[in-house]
């Protein structure tokens, strides 16, 4: 017979569960699990499960309900398989649209840097900053417009507050300091 027809075959049971492990950093250490093919042959599940990105919010990871850290995704690389562990590492720290809009406002200049910072371990860092003018307390005009000059200024000093920053400072130091404000 042409076509016969294919027995039906779980697809779930080639599948295994593993545990996400964040770095050592965070309060919550297994904060989500994954799927992956089981080893069949030469295709190993190790592999597959390797370099694959894992998202979580900063405050999921810290467990502290009063923090305002709702807004921050931190991303994790999958580095090392122990068991059913994926142990991960620091690789992003993001915002959310909605906070990145909130901050945004009318009559104001932003000021955005982009550098590369490198830590005292040998890591470097694409950092993205973001700052804003604001009124004075007496002000009367409407706008509160920086000049170029004093924008490029801010630049060049954002930029240098930072290198020096992270250059004393380990790769876990420096996720201390971006999670925790202290930057």
């Amino acid at each position: 017979k042409k076509g016969a027809k294919k027995k039906a075959v779980e697809c779930m049971l080639r599948k295994e569960w593993y545990d996400v492990v964040a770095p050592s950093g965070f309060k919550t250490r297994q904060f989500s699990k994954t799927i992956c093919n089981k080893t069949i042959g030469e295709k190993l599940a190790t592999t597959n499960l390797m370099g694959r990105v894992y998202e979580a919010n900063l405050a999921d990871l810290d467990q502290n309900p009063i923090s305002d850290h709702a807004y921050r995704k931190v991303k994790f690389t999958a580095m090392e398989v122990q068991g059913r562990n994926i142990l991960t590492q620091f690789h992003s720290l993001g915002m959310t649209a909605d906070k990145m809009n909130s901050l945004l406002s009318k009559w104001c200049t932003m000021v955005e840097v982009v550098m590369e910072a490198k830590t005292a371990d040998g890591f470097t860092l694409r950092v993205f900053v973001v700052g804003f003018t604001m009124k004075q307390q007496n002000q009367l005009s409407k706008n509160c417009y920086a000049p170029t000059r004093l924008i490029k200024w801010v630049r060049h000093r954002m930029t240098r507050m930072v290198q020096k920053r992270f250059s004393k400072c380990t790769l876990d130091q420096a996720v201390h300091l971006l999670t925790s404000d202290l930057l």
